[in-house]
Parts: C-alpha cells; sequence; structure tokens
C-alpha cells in the first residue's frame, strides 16, 4: 500500500524493528525454557525414588512438549525476522522516496498529496518548454520507480509477518493434552478439507502426530519382542480416534498433500502413527492395545471380501469386449500401500497392517498368476491393468515384506486367524513369475532370517528373541519348500520350469535363509549349530530326515543357489568329522551320531541332486537352464564354490571350544576332497577307498587344530606334511599327483596315527557316517 505524501513522515519502520527484537528475545526464552522443563523431567528419571511407567511416560510427554515448544520457538524467531527484515527494507524504500523528492524540488518541480509532479507556471521559450518537460518526465519516472519499491517493500513485509503469524498460530499449543474428542475433531477436519486439506489443520495434525509417536527406546522394546504398555491413555485414545474419523479417505488424502507438499517427515509420522494403532503389542497401562479391530473399518474393507470381480476388457478399437479379472479395491489398495510404505520399518514392526499386506498379496497373486487372464476393465479406469497389478504386488510385498514379525506370523501362523494357511500365502508369491524388483521384494522377505538365526549373544534377550522368531520362521519356510517340492519343481503354467529358473534371486535367498539350520534338517542339536527354535511354535515339531532331501531339491534347481546351499552341508559334515575327533569321546559315550548326522548330510546332498534331476528327466516339457546338467557338473561346481572361499559357519560345539579355523585351506581342501570326483568312480573299489582316506583325514584335521596345528611325529605321514614334522598337507594337493598311489599311502599313515593316538571306536564311527549316508541315499519317493 502506498500512503499518501503527507501520512509518509508519520511511518517510522524502527517501532517495528523493536518489536521483532522482542519477539526474538521472547523466542530465544521459550526455547530455553522448553529446554529446562525437560531437563527437569529427564533429572527426575535419574533418581532412585521415582522409576517405572509413570516416570517413562512422563518423560516422553516432556519430551514431545519440548519438541513443539521449540517448533514455537523457531516460528518466533521467523516472525522477528520477518519484522525486522521487512523493517530495514521499508525504511530503506521511504528514504529513496524522500531523496528522490528533495532532488526533484532543486530542479524546481514539486511533488503533491497524491504524488503527482507538479512545476511553478513560467515563462519560456519553446526550446525551454521542451527541456523542462522532458526533465519533468523524468523525475515521473524516477519517483514512480521509488514508490514502487515502497510499495513492493510493505506488501512483502505484509506477506512475511502474515505468513509468520499462521505458522505461530498453528505451533501453539492447542490442547493441554491429546484425547480421543481431540483426535475425532481432528480426523472429521482432514476428512472436510477433502483433496484440498488447509494448511492449518495439516500443520496440526503434523504436530500432534508427531508427539504422540513413540521413543526410540519404545521403537527398540519392540525390536527385542517386548510390548510397550506405557503410552498414555490420552494418546492411545486420540491416535485410534483421529484415524477412524480420517477413515481411509482422509489419510489417504492427507499423505498425498505431504508428499506433494514435500513433507516427507509429516507423511511418515502420519503412517507411523497408523502403525502404533494397529500393533497389538502397543498400549497403555490400562491394558487398551493396538490391533486390527482399531483400524478403521474402510481400511480394513481393503483387505477384506472378494479378491476380484468380473470385468469386461476391449484389447483394441473395434474389438468387442472379452471377460477379464479385476483386482477390487486396487486403486486404493496402491494408493495406501505407497502411504503405509512411508512409514518408519522399526515401528512398523508387529502391524497387523503388514500381515494384511502380505495375506491380501498372497490372494491377489493366486488370482492373477495365469498369464492367460485378461486384467483390467474398459469400463472402470480405476480398475488396474497387469502392468499395474505387477506394480501393486513388488510394493504390496516390499512393504508388509519389511516387517519380520509379520513375515515371522506368515511363515508360523503364529496369532493368526482360524482357518489360515500359510500355503496360500506364500506359494503364490514363489510360483509367480516376477519382474526383477517383484522377485527381490519377495527374496528380501526373508534376508533377515540368517542374520538373526544365530545370537551374538546369548545373555542379550533381545538377541535370543530375534534368534528364536528366525527359527521358527526358517522351520515354516522349510516345511514348505518339503511339502511342496513338485509345484516348485514343476510351477503350474510355466511348461515345467522350476523356481530355480523362474525366480532365480528368489531361489538364491531360500538357500541363504536355510543354510543356518542345514544341520538342523538332520537332527544336529541347537548346541552345536548356535539356532534356535528350528522346531515351530510348539517346540515339538520336527522335520522327517526324509523331508531334507526335498528341500535341498527345490534350491538345487538354480545352480547358483544350490552350489552355496550344498557347499554349507558338506562343510558342516566335515566339521562333524572333526568334532568326533575333539569332543573327548569315552566308551559310554562314543558319539558315534556325529558320523550318523554327517553322513546324513552326505546322502542329502546327493540326494537332492537326484530328485531335481529326476524331476526334470519325468517332464518332457521341462526346460529349466538354471540347474545343472548332471551331477557330475554339480559336484565340480560346488569344489569350484568351496575353493573360490566360502565363508563356512562353525556350528559344531567341540570345533568352537577347540579353536578350528575354518577359513583354514587345509579345512577346505578337504571338504572338496570328500566331494565324489567322477575321475575317482571308473574304479568303484578305489572310490570307496578315497571316501575312507578322506573320512580319515577330516578326523586328523581336527586332532591336528586341537593340538596347536600340528600331528604328533609319525613316520607314515612323513609325505604328507609340509615340512619336518609340520601340518598336513592339503587334501587336493597330497591327491592332485598320482591318486591311486598316494592315497593308500596316506590312509594307511592315517590309520596307523589314529591307532596309536589312542582314538578309540574309529571303525564304528566310520559305519555310522556310512549307514547316515546309506540311510538317505536309499530313501524312496513317489515321482
Amino acid at each position: 500500500m502506498i500512503p499518501r505524501r503527507s501520512q509518509l513522515h508519520v511511518w517510522n519502520p524502527r517501532d517495528l524493528t523493536l518489536a521483532g527484537e522482542e519477539i526474538g528475545r521472547t523466542a530465544e526464552d521459550t526455547r530455553g525454557r522448553a529446554d529446562d522443563v525437560q531437563r527437569a523431567v529427564a533429572d527426575l528419571g535419574r533418581h532412585d525414588d521415582w522409576r517405572g511407567p509413570a516416570q517413562a511416560a512422563a518423560e516422553q510427554r516432556a519430551n514431545s512438549e519440548r519438541m513443539e515448544i521449540r517448533r514455537l520457538a523457531d516460528d518466533l524467531e521467523d516472525l522477528s525476522n520477518a519484522l525486522v527484515g521487512g523493517a530495514d527494507r521499508l525504511g530503506h524504500a521511504r528514504d529513496y522516496v524522500a531523496t528522490v523528492i528533495d532532488k526533484a524540488a532543486t530542479d524546481g518541480f514539486t511533488v503533491s498529496d497524491d504524488w503527482q509532479i507538479v512545476s511553478r507556471p513560467t515563462t519560456m521559450s519553446e526550446a525551454e518548454a521542451a527541456e523542462h518537460a522532458e526533465l519533468m518526465e523524468y523525475w515521473r519516472s524516477q519517483l514512480g520507480g521509488a514508490l514502487t519499491e515502497l510499495d513492493n517493500a510493505d506488501r512483502d513485509m505484509a506477506t512475511a509477518i502474515r505468513d509468520a503469524l499462521r505458522a505461530v498460530a498453528a505451533s501453539a499449543p492447542a490442547t493441554t493434552g491429546l484425547s480421543g474428542h481431540e483426535g475425532t475433531a481432528l480426523g472429521e477436519q482432514v476428512v472436510r478439507g477433502g483433496s484440498d486439506i488447509p494448511q492449518d489443520v495439516r500443520d496440526r495434525v503434523a504436530r500432534e502426530i508427531a508427539a504422540a509417536g513413540l521413543t526410540p527406546a519404545q521403537v527398540q522394546t519392540l525390536a527385542d519382542g517386548g510390548k510397550v504398555t506405557d503410552l498414555p491413555q490420552g494418546t492411545i485414545d486420540f491416535l485410534q480416534q483421529f484415524y477412524t474419523a480420517a477413515g481411509k479417505d482422509g489419510f489417504l488424502a492427507l499423505s498425498e498433500q505431504y508428499s506433494e507438499n514435500g513433507r516427507t517427515e509429516a507423511a511418515s509420522a502420519l503412517s507411523n502413527g497408523l502403525a502404533v494403532v494397529s500393533n497389538y503389542n502397543v498400549g497403555s497401562a490400562s491394558g487398551d492395545v493396538g490391533g486390527q479391530s482399531h483400524i478403521p473399518e474402510s481400511l480394513r474393507g481393503l483387505f477384506e471380501g472378494p479378491v476380484t470381480s468380473t470385468g469386461n476388457l476391449t484389447k483394441g478399437a473395434h474389438d468387442a469386449p472379452q471377460p477379464s479379472v479385476v483386482v477390487n479395491n486396487g486403486d486404493d489398495l496402491a494408493r495406501f500401500t505407497k502411504a503405509f510404505g512411508l512409514a518408519d520399518p522399526a515401528v512398523q514392526q508387529g502391524s497387523e497392517l503388514s500381515e494384511s499386506l502380505l495375506s491380501r498379496a498372497g490372494e491377489i497373486a493366486s488370482a492373477t498368476n495365469d498369464k492367460s487372464l485378461l486384467i483390467g476393465d474398459s469400463f472402470d479406469h480405476n480398475a488396474l491393468g497387469r502392468d499395474s497389478v505387477d506394480t501393486l504386488l513388488q510394493d504390496m510385498v516390499g512393504v508388509g515384506g519389511r516387517d519380520h514379525a509379520a513375515v515371522h506370523n506368515i511363515l508360523s501362523g503364529d496369532g493368526m486367524p482360524a482357518g489360515y494357511n500359510r500355503d496360500d500365502v506364500i506359494m503364490p508369491l514363489l510360483q509367480r513369475d516376477w519382474a526383477d524388483g517383484g522377485e527381490q521384494n519377495v527374496a528380501a522377505m526373508f534376508d533377515w532370517i540368517a542374520d538373526d538365526a544365530r545370537p551374538s549373544d546369548p545373555s542379550d534377550p533381545g538377541e535370543m528373541f530375534r534368534s528364536r522368531q528366525a527359527g521358527e520362521s526358517a522351520f515354516g519356510l522349510a516345511q514348505i519348500l518339503a511339502a511342496k517340492d513338485a509345484e516348485l519343481l514343476d510351477i503350474p503354467g510355466t511348461k515345467g520350469q522350476a523356481i530355480g529358473e523362474v525366480n532365480p534371486d528368489i531361489t538364491q535367498a531360500l538357500g541363504t535363509t536355510l543354510a543356518p539350520y542345514i544341520g538342523n534338517m538332520v537332527g544336529v542339536p541347537e548346541s552345536f549349530t548356535g539356532t534356535n527354535s528350528f522346531t515351530g511354535l510348539t517346540g515339538h515339531e520336527y522335520l522327517r530326515l526324509e523331508d531334507a532331501p526335498r528341500i535341498f531339491s527345490v534350491i538345487d534347481s538354480n545352480a547358483d543357489g544350490a552350489s552355496y546351499f550344498n557347499a554349507h552341508a558338506l562343510g558342516l559334515s566335515a566339521q562333524l568329522e572333526q568334532a568326533w575327533a575333539v569332543d573327548g569321546q569315552t566308551p559310554q559315550n562314543p558319539h558315534y551320531q556325529y558320523g550318523t548326522w554327517a553322513g546324513n548330510l552326505q546322502g542329502v546332498v546327493d540326494k537332492g541332486l537326484d530328485l531335481e534331476f529326476a524331476d526334470r528327466l519325468g517332464d518332457e516339457t521341462s526346460q529349466n537352464a538354471a540347474g545343472f546338467e548332471s551331477k557330475g557338473v554339480a559336484y565340480d561346481t560346488i569344489r569350484t564354490v568351496i575353493g573360490k572361499g566360502v565363508e563356512f559357519i562353525p556350528v559344531a560345539g567341540p570345533l568352537i571350544s577347540s579353536g578350528i579355523d575354518l577359513a583354514d585351506p587345509s579345512f577346505k581342501s578337504a571338504v572338496m576332497g570328500s566331494i565324489p570326483d567322477s575321475t575317482l568312480q571308473a574304479n568303484a573299489d578305489f572310490a570307496d577307498n578315497a571316501l575312507l582316506t578322506n573320512q580319515y583325514y577330516q578326523i586328523a584335521l581336527g586332532l591336528q587344530a586341537a593340538n596347536g596345528g600340528v600331528l604328533d611325529s609319525y613316520s607314515g605321514l612323513d609325505l604328507f606334511r609340509d615340512g619336518t614334522d609340520g601340518p598336513l598337507l592339503p587334501y587336493d594337493q597330497i591327491a592332485a599327483e598320482n591318486p591311486y598311489q598316494r592315497l593308500p599311502l596316506l590312509q594307511s599313515g592315517l590309520a596307523g596315527y589314529l591307532t596309536d593316538s589312542g582314538l578309540t571306536g574309529l571303525g564304528h564311527f566310520i559305519d555310522a557316517l556310512n549307514a547316515g549316508r546309506d540311510q538317505v541315499k536309499d530313501m524312496r519317493y513317489g515321482q
């Protein structure tokens, strides 16, 4: 606004500067007081006279209030800057106008009250009049520019002050505490806003939802398997009532408007709150907990009812509509998945919405895996086409699958409703012909299991919880592979292709996931494997020995996954052979079961390959180019993987206590030596003797490691040592030159050494090992 000239002299920008400076001091004082209150409450928690849920709740509230008050202080500081900065610019603009007026006066011009250039009447020649008119136009232009700058300064300052005042109003505490009533009122305001929710409403929701968020300590409690039971009841009421009132449409609209305006933190907080509401491990001291019942009915509806309906799809401009499949609520499911995906994965752990996403994804996949189906509807533009359904499923699995607790429940059945069948969820995801992103997201569902399988600190309750959660999840996954091996080796609708070819990343992930539990599959106890709860929820469920080869056969359908998985099985077998030598066996407890387990593992490797090859031979349409060409190629590839440096995991208890180094080249060489070699199979008698030699060698390696890295002097082994009385040479180095001569000599020398060292029961141990291998290899499976 441009004032009249007579009003300009009363403008005093200095008053605005003083007001701004005072508001700035208030902002700093407010910030300091917020810190003082938070510090005082936190200090109370450091004294023994006040601990427990009430103190924790008070500290949480103090932290959230401090954050909100500091935000108010920041907004006050913005107002201060608007006043001080605006006043400075306004003062300069006013002075510029005054300067123009003064300089125009020296040329004989005056400025009227309405800002017109005026000159005194005088007699002039024609030339003088023209020069005078040109000078008047110059000063008119100068005055116009000065007044424009004055007007701009005034308007910009007014806008800055108005925006700052609105921010202050939005940041000012609207209530003295959170309550269900406030949640309902705020949710209703969101709904009324529709596609253009007022900024002050968006600001307030962001502020209140953030204040109601979980603390880092509470998030860690969830990660450790605990329950958060100390949220104030007002916070619980506020969250539940807000999301109920906002419903599906309000939640989605608000999340999208936050994202469109670059407010990712607010969008994340909004989804975090919904994760809290839907988490059965979060509640108040009064016992009110979250879960499916507190999710708005309109959101629950996305995951309920028939998964598909019938549509009509026109392929071309002149084609008649054809029957098609429509994914019900597909568009809203896609919007919800995108919004909920903005939640912090750590806060999401245990949300029933994660389970719903995964369960519904399995249903949609089951209904749309057949590629001959038409998907979409020419008459409903919100009905997703096939490509959009693929993207939807990829995102649903990605968001739901990052919740480890949800994946555990899906695989184990823990807490799932009556009639739940995990096969209905997992199998369609494993069998779908995914694009790269979808396959990687399914693989990522399981990649945490191996990481959590063995707790690094068994005394840590959190690590033990995660280890048990991983074990129960792996057990459920192993049961699926064992029971559904035929459907995974011959996926419907793929002309006999196996999972290893259709979904190589998933197959490799299955092998990595289950590798820590290979020993458990043949009965090796958890005290050896270091794993926990690979026995199902009851603790009394076990895999049958005949299930193990079925699991291996599924993973064997992809050469890369199989190489890693089988290498670990053979490595564990070698560890068990060595463990028998160092575990202090006695006549009363000869530990022959170590041999049985080791033999079982060798048999499982061989039988798993047989089953996978048999499936391909029995299916004339099978074109699995991702698996091994033959058993010989398989063993050669496994040998290569071991030689290139696969990292074996120490799982045999006696090995750990003896400090045996599984990274030592001699150990890897010995494992490679136990793998059947086609050059040795031409002579069956020699092949059997070579296997016996390798078994003796494994046992000797265990004694060597337990004896400080060398065996005692023994003349029968001099040819096979690295230097005089040094450690045994690597097995493959010994066998590389003239094996028909050197291996029998090695066997004789090792037999003599082991006998002289006082090792008893060697023959019985070897018998147990061979019997364990044959026990598996002789199993008969219906084809």
